[in-house]
């Protein structure tokens, strides 16, 4: 499953290849403003699932 993280500053997203590494990005982006994150199906439509990974951000 992909993602997207995108910021609040309107600068082109990242993309995460799977949950494992959505939470390496998190770790590391500590200071950015992040405002979605969104999962990627294979036919390209996004749902948000930022209520999920809140806990991450807050941290």
């Amino acid at each position: 499953m992909r993602y997207r993280i995108e910021y609040a500053d309107g600068r082109c997203c990242n993309f995460a290849n799977s949950r494992k590494d959505l939470l390496d990005w998190l770790k590391a982006l500590k200071d950015e403003k992040i405002v979605d994150i969104r999962k990627v199906y294979k036919n390209g439509v996004t749902d948000s699932v930022m209520d999920n990974y809140r806990k991450y951000l807050e941290k």
